[in-house]
């Protein structure tokens, strides 16, 4: 038994040094986006169209889109869907059409078959769009003056076809805040692996490489449509980046953990593609890295419980080597056990949930797991 606690603990501590390591050197490439103005020197920037799927965002709409409007970018198309909110997004719409002529409103009051309500809405945001790039965003996003010069300028130097940017992250409290920062972790993990990036605060990609990729049509019915439309731009064979905000863009994803695990039920089962072993056997792999060595100190022999020490200690540092790019602090490291606990129950309740249904319920429209799982990428 001892044998085994000791081996259990030597492949821990190999695998979060090889991960860090891997981790450092993937963010290291990466570009970071500060807030503030852009240079308009030796450049002429290209029209675009920034396209926002809408429904029931009443609290947010106004600042987004007025932030959106008042940047300082030429040649600028906003185009707002409001997906069949049943809130006062709609009035609010009419107010800032009123206020803000050149905003194009898209009113959908019907989803049809084979498709997810977003991916639906952005489909028909970019069939109106006329830019020459494409910005897709959500309607809860804030946008710091010179982000869409700074980001169209970053992407034509270093001829980018597509680019993404993970937001700065607005929330409140401190068990939350480990949540949030298990959340980003896995998520630029998950991108680091499959070498491709997706995020629907950020997706500023080209007309044509949209249109090459058979834009949104191709993901109708991928709940993560954002995610989905990275991964296709790389198997197409185009040019992708992802980068970080500091003081770029910001958003308030949920209000509380309660919130937050509710909102990525959606997402956390769909990422294996719907699959019970994958998703167990992610479950195992993540409890045995994130939380094990939190444990094995504690139990067995006492190499295996120093071994255990140093895995923690490989954590401080990959928190404290993260905080440069993600909102995350060294403080929450000392409750990483409980957040990826809270994590690992997210996964499975998404599982469960869908499992349960027979299907995907979201904002008020069911989707069964038959036609999910027929239309995964």
């Amino acid at each position: 038994m001892n044998m085994f606690f000791f081996i259990l603990a030597i492949i821990n501590i190999v695998i979060w040094v090889y991960s860090v390591l891997m981790f450092v050197n993937y963010l290291r490439k990466k570009p970071i986006f500060h807030g503030g103005n852009c240079s308009d020197k030796e450049i002429i920037y290209p029209s675009l169209s920034v396209v926002v799927a809408a429904c029931n965002e009443e609290e947010s709409i106004r600042q987004s889109i007025s932030q959106l409007i008042d940047q300082d970018y030429p040649n600028l198309e906003v185009i707002v869907v409001n997906d069949r909110s049943t809130d006062h997004t709609g009035d609010i719409l009419k107010e800032l059409k009123n206020e803000y002529p050149q905003l194009k409103v898209i009113t959908i009051t019907e989803l049809p078959p084979n498709w997810l309500g977003k991916t639906h809405a952005v489909y028909q945001g970019a069939k109106e769009a006329t830019g020459e790039w494409f910005l897709f965003t959500d309607a809860d996003v804030m946008f710091s003056s010179g982000s869409l010069k700074k980001t169209l300028r970053y992407s034509l130097v270093n001829k980018i076809d597509h680019l993404s940017v993970n937001p700065n992250i607005i929330f409140k409290g401190f068990f939350f805040g480990g949540l949030i920062s298990i959340f980003m972790f896995a998520i630029s993990y998950i991108f680091m692996m499959s070498k491709s990036a997706g995020l629907g605060a950020f997706n500023l990609i080209k007309k044509s490489t949209y249109e090459g990729i058979g834009g949104y049509k191709a993901i109708a019915m991928d709940p993560i449509d954002d995610f989905a439309l990275g991964k296709l731009v790389v198997r197409k064979g185009y040019n992708q980046c992802f980068g970080f905000s500091k003081g770029l863009i910001s958003v308030r994803l949920y209000d509380n953990i309660s919130a937050m695990i509710k909102g990525i039920e959606k997402n956390q089962f769909a990422g294996t593609n719907y699959s019970i072993i994958a998703t167990i056997v992610a479950c195992l792999l993540n409890f045995f890295m994130q939380v094990y060595p939190f444990l094995g100190i504690f139990f067995g022999p006492e190499w295996a419980r120093i071994l255990c020490g140093f895995s923690i200690l490989t954590i401080a540092v990959y928190y404290n080597y993260s905080k440069r790019y993600l909102d995350v602090s060294l403080k929450q490291f000392l409750i990483h056990p409980i957040s990826a606990s809270l994590y690992l129950w997210a996964i499975l309740n998404s599982m469960v949930k869908i499992l349960s249904r027979g299907g995907l319920e979201w904002r008020g429209t069911f989707y069964s797991l038959a036609e999910l799982k027929k239309h995964a990428l």
